[in-house]
């Protein structure tokens, strides 16, 4: 099974949520709904292969803030 980004989010009582096969679409489609929200979303990036969040709430929040500047792993 190939590696998946999921991105999470939940605006109001809802959560969705997305995959996607690649960093920077995943990445992408989190800088929009943060773009489209704001910065206090609530929203997380999980990567499928590890336990647990990739990017928590608190981490793109600031990429946030920051203006969205490239994401180096």
């Amino acid at each position: 099974m190939a590696e998946q980004f999921i991105v999470v989010w939940r605006i109001g009582p809802e959560t969705s949520s997305l995959p996607y096969s690649t960093q920077n679409a995943a990445l992408q489609r989190a800088e929009a709904l943060l773009r489209e929200h704001g910065c206090d979303l609530e929203i997380a990036l999980h990567l499928s292969s590890l336990p647990g969040i990739w990017f928590n709430k608190r981490r793109l929040r600031d990429w946030c803030l920051a203006g969205f500047p490239t994401v180096r792993i």
